[in-house]
């Protein structure tokens, strides 16, 4: 579990399991009245498309492959 704080003063806001955030989370500080934004710290993966699989479209070279 990690300790979600207060950026201002501190005081534990919740607790959380990794990646428990999917989205923006916004949080008000009972104590100073800040609003916390929380946001996950990487975004989930996504798959990659059949165009970074196979490397070729339409006979055309994908350009993140070019120069390798």
């Amino acid at each position: 579990m990690q300790e979600i704080r207060c950026g201002r003063c501190r005081k534990l806001l919740m607790k959380s399991e990794p990646a428990a955030i999917r989205g923006t989370v916004e949080v008000k500080c009972p104590r100073c009245g800040t609003m916390n934004s929380l946001r996950p710290v990487e975004p989930l993966p996504e798959r990659p498309s059949e165009r970074t699989l196979k490397g070729f479209k339409d006979g055309q070279e994908n350009s993140a492959l070019k120069g390798l």
